[in-house]
């Protein structure tokens, strides 16, 4: 009897240790499935991320191609507008502003009167002057009437020669007082005529540093303060320009030249080479080139800003142009960056001319390469890159289009 209840036990207690193995079992596979769940997402989205950071150390970069010019080379340089003359009006007399007659941008004609100085102390100079040459006058006719005498004496021998001699040597003195006080009074008067302030040429006033009343003085040695006036003959007007030295052979008198200037957008005015320094400043490196533009309508200012443009006919046409925003340029060499394959390689160039805008490549390019457009300092060669916006059309490439076309 006691054998029969011992057996439904120890079937109870076998059935529940395995249940336990089982539960077990389970829950370490379910942490093992959960800890390689979170192994793989963490691997997943390490990949992302390096993906994402390799995608963003790509560069992004813009092409441009090399280029054959086959128009007349252009050397397009800064440049500065004078007047054709011009002419700072100093006073010559001191004394007080009585009146000005012209303001600045007044059109005036040679001799016109610009202003009138009121002169009070020359003028009193002046009456001090007559007064002396009319005393002088009065001095010497009493001397010239005293020598006749005297020599009328002599002849008859009523003087001694001597005497006679004294009263014609004071009357060579009588006659050199006056000649010195009529000299005086005309210096005196030439200077009053500096009074009226005229113009030297026909121009236009460009300055006036005068007001009703301003004491003005006479300008003497290398004072430097401000002219009374300014007057510019802008008939026709004269354009410096300092050229590099490698073009200084290329520019020559006669040369024809047109100008650009900001506040005429879309305008261009026509110049000449009148002539060159013929000589290279050794601190610039340049050639001063001096140009003449007519000027009728008084369209161009003297002090303006132009770009000028010069045709170089006399160099071959056919060069290889790049844009100098593709130049990368250090210590030691010009370079240019290109994409071969989708990498950066660059390449050493040697620039024939510069041209502002464009550069002349001597050699080290060639019209089918794909040069990058402001290549970053950071890129160095076989850097893979990503281009932006469609490929250029190369030199070679749209020349066969035309062609076909």
């Amino acid at each position: 009897m006691k054998d029969t209840e011992a057996a439904p036990l120890n079937h109870q207690t076998a059935s529940g240790a395995k249940r336990g193995k089982v539960i077990l079992l389970l829950g370490v596979i379910a942490a093992v499935a959960l800890a390689a769940h979170g192994i793989l997402q963490r691997r997943a989205a390490a990949a992302k991320l390096a993906r994402w950071t390799e995608a963003r150390a790509i560069a992004n970069v813009a092409l441009v191609s090399p280029r054959l010019d086959t128009e007349p080379p252009v050397l397009t340089l800064p440049g500065r507008v004078e007047a054709f003359y011009e002419a700072g009006i100093d006073a010559q007399v001191s004394g007080y502003i009585k009146e000005w007659r012209t303001d600045y941008g007044a059109i005036v004609k040679k001799g016109e009167t610009l202003a009138v100085i009121d002169t009070p102390m020359l003028d009193q100079q002046i009456k001090e002057a007559q007064n002396e040459i009319a005393s002088a006058k009065s001095t010497k006719a009493i001397a010239d009437l005293t020598a006749q005498r005297w020599d009328a004496l002599r002849k008859s021998g009523a003087v001694s020669k001597q005497s006679a001699d004294v009263d014609d040597a004071d009357l060579l003195v009588r006659k050199a007082e006056l000649n010195a006080a009529v000299t005086q009074l005309q210096r005196l008067q030439a200077k009053k005529a500096f009074a009226d302030v005229i113009a030297p040429f026909d121009g236009v006033v460009t300055a006036r540093n005068i007001d009703i009343g301003s004491y003005v003085t006479a300008r003497l040695g290398d004072e430097r303060s401000a002219p009374m006036f300014k007057v510019a003959d802008i008939h026709a007007m004269r354009i410096y320009v300092n050229a590099p030295q490698n073009y200084a052979g290329e520019l020559e008198d006669g040369d024809k030249a047109t100008l650009s200037l900001p506040q005429y957008p879309g305008s261009l005015f026509h110049a000449t080479i009148l002539t060159t320094s013929r000589a290279i400043d050794p601190k610039s490196l340049t050639l001063q080139v001096e140009l003449i533009a007519p000027n009728p309508d008084h369209a161009l200012f003297p002090g303006a800003f132009a770009y000028v443009r010069f045709s170089l006919p006399t160099r071959s046409k056919g060069k290889l142009l790049i844009p100098v925003t593709a130049l990368a340029i250090d210590d030691k060499s010009v370079r240019v960056a290109t994409v071969v394959n989708g990498s950066v390689r660059f390449k050493k160039i040697v620039i024939a001319h510069d041209l502002g805008v464009d550069v002349e490549v001597a050699s080290g390019v060639s019209p089918d390469d794909r040069l990058i457009d402001n290549p970053l300092d950071s890129l160095t060669d076989a850097d893979p890159v990503r281009i932006s916006g469609p490929a250029p059309t190369t030199s070679s490439n749209a020349s066969n289009s035309s062609s076909g076309g």
